[in-house]
């Protein structure tokens, strides 16, 4: 199960007019509620990468379960492969054939909410947002530039992670693994010491590259209404600027310059890199495939000036502006994210529920924190409960995200100064809002 899934562009806004003749339709049968108001007919629903060995039998006791309780319906399961997801998407939009229920995260369902094609929620059912945790439903809140503020999904499952530490190699390079860092002052400061130690370490990939860097330090992101972007403030350059200075004293690898470089688990796990960011369940991965590593291990918060992780990652389930049976898909699109049903897919996926009640479940509550998976576990549980996700729905790959990547590369690079590559990643990104 991945942990959080790529975010990519939706080019309907853009490709297509904004309207929902361009980006709605469904492709379900003809039907609707019955005269007793209930629902009844057909609808299809959509998953992402979820047909598998392990969700499969999930989905179809699920499905097998509503349809017995609600006689007459018929729910048409489809489940899209992660490759080219979002041209699917695109491409089924610019067809009027969307699914009635759709599955994706918020910066692959922000397009399709801007062109008109996915019901606003919080018109449709207002109450709907009681049912879930406050920063769950903002997360699936769009507001601004051409989108009419509400929820365009009924919030899912949800992901977050730790930071791992490797404790050898810090003992190593001067640090004491019992105080991890918790702030950037922290990071910082421990990062100095390790290139002055001489140990041969790098501290971590981070760069200054992704917004959460700069959320978690308490930078906004965007003005309130969503019509511009801010990061580019005197802090965002100053945090940047310790970036830089950190890559010149050789704390930070060239390698992760590259947006397309991938291989910090392989740089962790030989010794390289003293901090890595992972899910709850990459220390599953390290017992079985770095077992030496795994006896060195260390779990701690994300770093964050603000007390909680600015990371949370979630999925979401929007409905079909234009589905030909709004009762079902609503009552459905519910059915599958209420709060006994996100319970028992976040046990099977690994993951954590975003419905009220579900984190405070025994299950949880009960975590053995007695081993490195426990402890991975336990502050990954915290980080969802008090967490947010800070990149909005509109900072796409190719509406900011890569472009503040690069800018980032370039100023550590000393091709440019911190104040210049924030300046031209916020120009960028503005531009794409229009």
């Amino acid at each position: 199960m991945r942990a959080m899934k790529k975010a990519a562009v939706l080019l309907c806004a853009t490709a297509m007019t904004a309207s929902l003749a361009a980006c709605g339709g469904s492709n379900s049968s003809n039907g609707g509620e019955s005269k007793d108001g209930k629902p009844g007919g057909e609808i299809s629903f959509q998953t992402w990468n979820l047909k598998n060995d392990k969700y499969t039998p999930y989905f179809k006791d699920l499905i097998a379960a509503y349809e017995k309780e609600h006689p007459g319906t018929t729910i048409k399961w489809v489940d899209q492969p992660s490759d080219n997801y979002e041209q699917k998407l695109s491409a089924d939009a610019a067809a009027n054939s969307l699914p009635d229920i759709i599955d994706a995260g918020p910066s692959l369902m922000y397009g399709l909410a801007k062109a008109g094609a996915l019901m606003n929620l919080s018109k449709e059912d207002p109450k709907a947002a009681d049912n879930f945790y406050k920063n769950a439903w903002n997360a699936v809140t769009f507001k601004g530039n051409g989108v009419e503020e509400g929820a365009y999904g009924f919030p899912w499952y949800v992901n977050d992670g730790p930071t791992y530490y490797n404790t050898e190699l810090m003992q190593k390079c001067g640090l004491d693994p019992e105080k991890l860092p918790v702030t950037w002052d922290d990071y910082f400061d421990q990062a100095n010491t390790m290139v002055k130690s001489g140990c041969g370490a790098y501290m971590s990939t981070m760069l200054g590259g992704a917004v959460d860097d700069y959320a978690s330090a308490g930078i906004p992101i965007m003005n309130k209404d969503h019509t511009k972007y801010i990061f580019n403030s005197p802090e965002a350059v100053k945090l940047l600027q310790r970036f830089v200075d950190l890559y010149k004293d050789k704390g930070i690898p060239p390698e992760a310059l590259s947006a397309q470089w991938s291989q910090q688990g392989e740089f962790f796990q030989k010794g390289s890199i003293i901090a890595m960011g992972g899910s709850a369940y990459s220390a599953a991965d390290f017992k079985q495939n770095s077992p030496d590593l795994y006896k060195h291990l260390a779990v701690g918060k994300k770093i964050s000036n603000e007390g909680k992780s600015a990371t949370v990652s979630y999925e979401m389930l929007a409905v079909n502006a234009q589905t030909k049976n709004k009762t079902l898909a609503l009552d459905f699109a519910q059915y599958v994210t209420n709060a006994k049903n996100q319970l028992e897919f976040a046990k099977k996926s690994n993951t954590f529920p975003s419905s009220k009640g579900g984190l405070e479940d025994p299950y949880y509550a009960n975590i053995d924190t007695g081993d490195v998976q426990g402890k991975a576990l336990k502050v990954t549980l915290e980080a969802v409960k008090n967490g947010y996700s800070c990149r909005p729905a509109e900072f796409t790959d190719a509406n900011g995200k890569d472009y503040l990547q690069q800018q980032a590369a370039l100023a550590l690079q000393g091709k440019q100064t911190a104040q210049e590559a924030l300046d031209k990643a916020v120009k960028y990104s503005n531009e794409k809002l229009q």
